[in-house]
């Protein structure tokens, strides 16, 4: 179980790697989807191969989100697959803006507290 946001703490999203992507209520990747909230874990298990479970998610009012990305607000990089289902996730930022290259690879490196360094 993985904590996926402040705005809704009592919603369930289930991120999943499935052989038939016609159960995914979203799909994200080839391979990859949402699971239905309201649909049964017990199919959840039988359908997935992997899957993520996230308590609670992040949201936007409406054209908050552009709006952050039109001021440059966010740091953006295409995800890839394996990102859902990172075994060191907490190692994700950084192996991502790594990916991204450049002045991002640098921030990679920089230690949690930087008066340390």
């Amino acid at each position: 179980m993985h904590i996926g946001g402040p705005v809704e703490p009592t919603a369930v999203m289930v991120l999943a790697e499935l052989e038939d992507l016609a159960d995914a209520a979203t799909v994200i990747f080839d391979g990859v989807g949402v699971l239905a909230a309201d649909g049964d874990p017990t199919l959840w298990a039988a359908e997935a191969r992997r899957a993520r479970v996230f308590a609670g998610y992040a949201g936007w009012g409406a054209g908050q989100l552009e709006s952050e990305l039109a001021e440059e607000a966010w740091i953006v990089e295409p995800a890839e697959p394996e990102d859902v289902f990172a075994q060191a996730h907490a190692e994700l930022w950084a192996k991502v803006l790594r990916r991204k290259g450049g002045q991002f690879a640098l921030l990679a490196r920089m230690p949690h507290d930087p008066s340390v360094n």
